[in-house]
């Protein structure tokens, strides 16, 4: 049992097997984990029932310095299912969880899953039948659908399919909000006409990590974002495949909800200031605000029109708009420290900073 902890290292090893260009030989899923034993021997199960993807198979637990029982649940279910490994790292954030992942698989395809997902019987025949089917396609993501039918849950995945059909729209460019207006069906073909991340229990060739790196660990959110860009910058695109769903269990406490909305937004102002925008002015702060509330906003009416109820719609839209407010709340609140920063940095003789 692979109970020891580990760390990462600064590149994937390039020496380990793999098949450039070819058929996946080996397949890793790996699983990140942190806190929620609850959630993860639901996924666990899920990996143990995957029929058979004609390829050997292993599954890499991570766990980020769970405090729980997740040692415990990772321990029971490798008594059951040989092909579980566990690595334990102390805790260092999503981005170092995926790393960590990344470096001790053995796979020469690497599929990255996260322990609220459920994934169907056939994911591992799927991502294996893809890559044999598409030899030069270096990445495949696939589609979130709610796991329950819980209130909340239905309203965080509105929400999230709002962003979703954006960056199908748009390509998910800053300040692509204007394409919103102009609505096409989504997709049902596998295509890499879109802006989607590398993300949605995304499955990658090991050689990508050689080409772009491994994932920056500074973002403790959108960094998944941060990679796409750099693959996009690499010309490697992003399969998006639309007719396999992925479950996700979203967070039913409306609290951990509006607290991750907030971080993320936060760390979405980190990646527009490293990609896309970092010249942002006060105005287009104000602009892109109002702008991508709206664009929800509009969703929102959209999805619950096509439902074809009223009451739906009026019931989402508080939470929706909740949910968004802490978003930007957060995307501002990193904008005007980021802006402290650069006034401390050109000003040090005015003294310390007080710490966000």
């Amino acid at each position: 049992m692979d109970d020891a902890i580990v760390r990462a290292s600064a590149q994937p090893d390039a020496s380990r097997p793999g098949d450039p260009g070819g058929a996946a030989r080996r397949l890793s899923i790996v699983v990140l984990t942190h806190n929620r034993a609850h959630l993860l021997g639901g996924c666990l199960d899920s990996l143990a029932r995957q029929a058979d993807p004609d390829a050997p198979l292993e599954i890499v637990v991570v766990d980020d310095g769970s405090s729980d029982a997740t040692p415990t649940v990772v321990r029971e279910w490798q008594g059951r299912d040989a092909r579980i490994r566990y690595c334990r790292r102390p805790h260092g954030g999503i981005a170092a969880a995926r790393n960590t992942g990344i470096v001790n698989a053995t796979g020469d395809v690497v599929a990255i899953v996260a322990d609220d997902y459920l994934l169907a019987p056939d994911y591992a025949r799927t991502v294996v039948s893809f890559f044999r089917a598409n030899p030069v396609a270096m990445i495949v993501r696939f589609r979130l659908v709610a796991a329950d039918d819980r209130f909340l849950s239905r309203v965080s995945h509105a929400y999230q399919e709002a962003s979703t059909s954006r960056r199908l729209a748009d390509g998910g460019r800053f300040g692509g909000h204007r394409a919103l207006w102009r609505h096409r069906p989504a997709p049902t073909s596998t295509t890499t006409e879109h802006g989607l991340e590398a993300a949605g229990a995304a499955a990658f060739r090991r050689e990508v990590f050689s080409r772009v790196g491994l994932f920056d660990e500074s973002f403790e959110r959108a960094e998944d974002s941060d990679l796409t860009a750099r693959l996009r910058a690499a010309g490697i695109p992003v399969h998006y495949c639309p007719n396999h769903a992925i479950r996700h269990r979203y967070d039913t406490d409306l609290r951990t909800v509006l607290r991750t909305a907030h971080l993320s937004g936060r760390y979405r102002w980190r990646y527009y200031a490293k990609h896309e925008a970092p010249a942002l002015t006060g105005a287009a702060l104000v602009r892109l605000r109002f702008a991508t509330k709206l664009s929800a906003l509009y969703w929102a009416c959209w999805r619950s029109a096509q439902a074809g109820s009223l009451g739906k719609f009026l019931s989402y839209l508080p939470v929706m708009v909740l949910i968004e407010g802490a978003n930007k709340a957060g995307f501002l609140a990193e904008a005007r420290a980021a802006r402290r920063r650069t006034r401390a940095a050109r000003s040090p003789a005015r003294g310390p900073i007080a710490p966000d």
